[in-house]
C-alpha cells in the first residue's frame, strides 16, 4: 500500500470534489424539501438541514485512475446509486425517492462532518485499501448496516452517536494499519 502516493493525490481529489459540488450547487435541493417522514426519527435536525441532494443520471466519481491511483479502479468503475461529498450528496435520478438510499448517504455526511472532508477522504481510501474494496470498507460497512436496520426494522435509534463511536474505533486502526 503506497500511502505517500495516496496522500500526494488527495489535494487533486479535493479540488475535483470542490469543483464538482460547485458546478452542481445550482440544482442541489435541501434534503428536507423531499419530504421523507422517517429520517427525522433517526437523524438530528441539524444533520437533515445541512444536507443537500443532487439528482443525476450518473453519479460523479473522481478520476482516480487518471490520477495514478489504480488500486481504486473498482471504486471508480462501480455503478453506485449515490456518493457523498461533504454535506452534498449525489443520487441516481431513478433512486431519488428511495429513503433508504438517502439514509445511507446521510451516514456519510455525518462521517464527513465529524472527520472533516480531508480526513474523511483519507480514512475512506484507507478503509478501501485495508478492507480490500468497497464492500469491506469499514466506513461503508457501518452505512450499510444502519441502512439495513432502517429498512427492515421499526426500531428507532439515533445515528450520529453510533457513527461517532464507530469512527473513534475504526479511524485510528486504519491510520495504524497504514503506518500513519
Amino acid at each position: 500500500m503506497d500511502i505517500s502516493a495516496l496522500q500526494s493525490r488527495l489535494p487533486a481529489i479535493r479540488k475535483w470534489i470542490d469543483t464538482t459540488v460547485e458546478e452542481h450547487r445550482p440544482v442541489a435541493r435541501p434534503l428536507t424539501s423531499l419530504g421523507f417522514a422517517r429520517l427525522a426519527h433517526y437523524f438530528d435536525a441539524e444533520t437533515l438541514k445541512r444536507a443537500s441532494v443532487v439528482e443525476v443520471d450518473v453519479v460523479p466519481k473522481p478520476p482516480l485512475t487518471t490520477l495514478g491511483l489504480h488500486q481504486f479502479s473498482d471504486f471508480e468503475q462501480m455503478n453506485g446509486a449515490g456518493v457523498t461529498y461533504g454535506d452534498v450528496y449525489f443520487v441516481e435520478r431513478s433512486r431519488a425517492r428511495d429513503e433508504s438510499l438517502h439514509f445511507h448517504e446521510l451516514v456519510h455526511t455525518i462521517q464527513c462532518q465529524i472527520l472533516g472532508i480531508d480526513r474523511f477522504m483519507l480514512a475512506y481510501a484507507l478503509g478501501h485499501l485495508v478492507g480490500g474494496g468497497y464492500e469491506n470498507n469499514p466506513l461503508e460497512e457501518v452505512a450499510h448496516t444502519l441502512e439495513g436496520i432502517f429498512a427492515r426494522e421499526p426500531r428507532l435509534f439515533r445515528v450520529e452517536p453510533i457513527v461517532s463511536q464507530h469512527l473513534e474505533r475504526v479511524v485510528p486502526a486504519l491510520m495504524k494499519a497504514a503506518g500513519l
